[in-house]
């Protein structure tokens, strides 16, 4: 089956899905800020990363739209559910899709793959469906799997491959502090198809997040730092960002950040990069 009938059948109606159950909608005065991974609300963002890369005396600026929705009510109201299964998902399960247009500019004729390039198009489209695995007051466990789609335009835009990614999370609500969460996780990078000039994708990746809500929820300060284990390389880079961000409008959940990183290490995508964005987030 194509990729093009695939995406028609089944990703088109999941995108509906948030939209479908408009009406349902009710924002709520609770968190909206989206910085709990956990928290499953509906969620749209755009944001723009500025990164100055390591190899090739480039830069590269990505463009990034991502929606985020509960798998449950709307699930249940195209299903005819009034009670139930699907009914009671959306506090288990969530979705989130991400869609990128990049710009590459590459001056580097002996030392990059791609020498001197300087292109623009659609970067790789990724889907991702979280479960929540286990739930207290003192740790939630999530899980996820998420699927990278080789879809970029140009091959300097993409890793090339289509990639299956298995996570786990694991989130402790105010170990640091009333408002904080501490998630470290982990997921594990791997393809299944993609181009044979391209090298093999094969990685895990360390994830420590901190987070802290400042100012009863109006503002939030993030540190992540993240491993990079590179298996087919050989590599272990670390990449460090940290991101501050306001409540623009806390009642519909209209935000805003700024999220500066830094590179470290062999092989490391990046010396520095920045991004910014904004964020809609209801319930």
């Amino acid at each position: 089956m194509k990729l093009s009938s695939i995406l028609s059948k089944f990703l088109l109606p999941l995108l509906l899905l948030p939209f479908l159950a408009g009406p349902t909608l009710v924002f709520a005065q609770e968190d909206n800020t989206g910085t709990n991974p956990v928290n499953f609300t509906y969620d749209v963002r755009f944001y723009t990363e500025m990164a100055d890369l390591a190899v090739g005396n480039g830069s590269l600026l990505t463009n990034t739209f991502e929606l985020r929705f509960p798998l449950g009510a709307n699930v249940a109201n195209v299903l005819g559910q009034e009670s139930g299964l699907f009914r009671d998902m959306g506090r288990k399960a969530a979705f989130r899709i991400k869609a990128r247009h990049k710009a590459l500019n590459i001056d580097d004729p002996d030392g990059s793959a791609f020498g001197t390039s300087n292109v623009s198009g659609i970067g790789d489209l990724d889907i991702r469906l979280m479960y929540m695995a286990y739930a207290s007051q003192k740790l939630l466990v999530a899980t996820a799997f998420e699927v990278f789609f080789n879809t970029a335009t140009n091959s300097a835009l993409g890793e090339g491959a289509t990639s299956f990614v298995p996570q786990v999370f694991f989130v402790f609500p105010g170990v640091l502090g009333k408002g904080s969460l501490f998630v470290p996780g982990y997921q594990y990078v791997f393809d299944v198809a993609g181009e044979e000039d391209r090298a093999n994708v094969s990685r895990s990746q360390i994830d420590l997040y901190f987070v802290w809500l400042l100012a009863g929820g109006k503002n939030w300060l993030i540190v992540d730092p993240q491993v990079v284990i590179d298996h087919a390389n050989g590599t272990e880079p670390m990449l460090i960002e940290a991101e501050f961000g306001f409540m623009i409008a806390p009642s519909v959940g209209a935000s805003t950040y700024i999220r500066p990183g830094a590179g470290f290490g062999g092989d490391k995508p990046y010396d520095w990069n920045l991004e910014f964005g904004f964020k809609f987030v209801w319930r």
